[in-house]
């Protein structure tokens, strides 16, 4: 039987194919209804379920919102808007558990930088950065290469908001496209099936939790 992943924050699903690509069944948990998501969902409250049922599983992932910590939300930010910090409640219930727990976030999160991840480590077309803490299991930093071609020249996307080619006038046009922006966000993520753009700028890169996921496999198979 494969060992079972709880996927909070779920969205439509690019950490949970991650760890589905790496042995996992997922079973994805968000507040708001994901018709795209392509495993098990369960429409609810992420921490109020993990609560309930987190002792059912082999191994924790969570994605709380990272507005709070995003650049892309500072003009918002800086005009009043507010967004929830969720990662000390996420903290806090997945402390209950013994099992592998990971929480996912953007840089400038205050969560513990365990794991590093960046498009050029996976040959991904996009750069995203994104930084994993991660409890009751040990996962090695993969090299980070250096960075060669910048958005501004159209050797990455920069993939944000509704959809646009370019991040701003000044910047080149992607040198690869596909036929319309959402294909090609989606080709340059990794990602094989439907999303629409607005999920797509939320998405986590599967690459990224593949490889988190097959180390934490591993790992449950040395301990199980």
């Amino acid at each position: 039987m494969k060992p079972k992943l709880l996927d909070l924050f779920c969205k439509a699903g690019g950490a949970a194919m991650g760890y589905h690509r790496a042995g996992f069944e997922v079973t994805g948990v968000d507040i708001a209804p994901q018709p795209h998501y392509p495993f098990t969902f369960v429409q609810a409250d992420a921490l109020e379920y993990v609560k309930l049922h987190g002792h059912l599983y082999d191994a924790i992932h969570a994605s709380p919102p990272c507005q709070h910590a995003s650049k892309s939300t500072s003009i918002a930010k800086a005009r009043g808007k507010t967004y929830p910090n969720l990662i000390p409640a996420t903290r806090e219930a997945l402390a209950a558990f013994r099992v592998p727990t990971i929480i996912e976030n953007v840089p400038g999160a205050i969560i513990r930088p365990d794991i590093i991840c960046r498009g050029t480590m996976f040959q991904l077309g996009v750069l995203r950065k994104r930084i994993f803490e991660i409890n009751n299991c040990f996962i090695l930093q993969p090299g980070i290469p250096p960075k060669t071609g910048t958005v501004k020249d159209g050797d990455y996307y920069s993939i944000f908001g509704k959809g646009s080619w370019r991040k701003s006038k000044t910047d080149a046009y992607p040198k690869n496209p596909k036929n319309t922006v959402r294909e090609s966000w989606a080709d340059a993520m990794g990602i094989d099936w439907y999303m629409n753009e607005r999920e797509l700028a939320e998405a986590i890169h599967p690459a990224y939790t593949e490889y988190i996921g097959k180390q934490v496999i591993n790992y449950l198979n040395h301990t199980l």
